[in-house]
This record gives structure tokens, sequence and C-alpha cells, in this order.
């Protein structure tokens, strides 16, 4: 009996050296970087808006759209012809439909800004809720518009001019009605600007919607806008 609890002691002493040098070595391992918190950001409430109605490059948004039959569709009070900011800090005059309603404004600039004629882009930013071809709407996480397109696409990295914008479209994303183009683009929906870690997904390069470092920073869609040749 001496024996057995000696040979019992023995092995308790060691299962409990293992346990303390198993801990010691997950304690020396570095932690995984916690990821950012996401955003608040105008997508957040993107899915509780109300829906829009959709937008295609036909009917009221034709290519023989003008300012003035917006406003016979729309409404005086719901038309306005305004500076819109571009970019930062730089103006340009273009027709805003809803712009006291977030959830459904859209911009539409004019190839002709005298007679207010002649589309040349419509853009629907976030949080607008429009529907554009192919069911592209603000919102949609990237997995989501592999499924309406069918297939996996690209994407420029973040960062830079032109960041975030898909490309390689196909599906029903081309070769679309009313002879115009269509432009999505992402924005991170962990933080921005992105931390150094997610480097690989920044930058003027093109990157694999499939790309796992890209899905990590959680892209969704918040703007988009049909092209008229």
């Amino acid at each position: 009996m001496t024996l057995m609890r000696f040979m019992s002691g023995v092995l308790l002493i060691c299962a409990l050296a293992v346990t303390s040098a198993n801990a010691a070595k997950k304690a020396d391992k570095p932690a995984r970087p916690a990821e950012p918190m996401a955003q608040d950001t105008s997508l957040n409430n993107v899915k509780e808006a109300p829906a829009a109605p959709s937008l295609a490059c036909e009917g009221s948004f034709a290519k023989d759209a003008t300012h003035a039959k917006l406003v016979t569709e729309f409404g005086t009070k719901h038309v306005a012809f305004k500076d819109v900011e571009v970019t930062s800090g730089v103006l340009t005059k273009a027709t805003v439909i809803f712009d006291d309603d977030p959830t459904r404004r859209l911009v539409i600039y004019w190839k002709d800004d005298k007679t207010r004629s002649r589309p040349a882009s419509i853009v629907v930013e976030a949080p607008s809720t429009w529907t554009g071809p192919g069911g592209v709407r603000n919102g949609l996480w990237l997995k989501d518009l592999e499924k309406l397109n069918g297939d996996a696409f690209s994407v420029t990295g973040f960062g830079g001019i032109g960041g975030g914008e898909a490309s390689k479209l196909g599906g029903p994303f081309v070769n679309l009605p009313g002879d115009c183009t269509l432009t999505i683009r992402f924005e991170p929906g962990i933080a921005r600007p992105l931390p150094p870690r997610f480097a690989s997904v920044t930058g003027d390069q093109l990157i694999v919607s499939k790309n796992l470092i890209l899905r990590r920073v959680r892209p969704q869609v918040s703007q988009w806008s049909v092209n008229y040749r």
C-alpha cells in the first residue's frame, strides 16, 4: 500500500508539472491582436430604414432625363439644383432628389449643366436605400454581393483614390439596359483608416473578394452609381 501511495504521489506531481509547463507556454505565446470595434456609421441603420424604390437607367432616369422632368415626377419641393461636394472642398452643381431625407436621397450630375439635361451619373450614398441594377444597395456585405454577382470579383485596396471600388463584376451588373454602367464602392466595417496589420488590403492594388483578410475588415457597400455613356 505504501508503494502504491508513493507511486500515486509521483504521478500527481508529474501531472501538475506538465500542466504548469503548458500554462507557461500559453502565457509566453503572444496574444492575437483584438479585432477593432465596428464603427457606428450610417451603414448600421440601412437595414432599419424604410425601403425605397428601385432605380435603373430607364423611365424617370433614362438617358433623356432632365431636371424639369424630375420636378414633374417627384414634385418641386423634393427636387433641387444646388452645390454638391464631390471631394473634400470641391463643389459642383447637381440635381438632388429628397435632399431632406437621407434614406431616399439621390444626386444626379448632368453632362449639360446649363440645360440640366443628359445625365452623366446618378449617385446613391449610404444611408440612402434605393435598390439598383442587379439588386445592389447600400449596406450589402461583400459575400452578399458575391451571391448577386454569381461569382467572385475584385476590390481596389482601401485608403487611396478609388479605394474599395468593385471591379470585374459580371452577371446582372454588366450589359445594363439603358446604355449605362454600374459603379459599386465598399467601406471597411471595422475601422477607418484600417489598422496597419490590414496593409495587405490597402493601397493601389486589386484584391479578390474571396481574400480572407479582406473579409475580416467586413466591407459593406457604402455607395453605388449608374453612369451614362
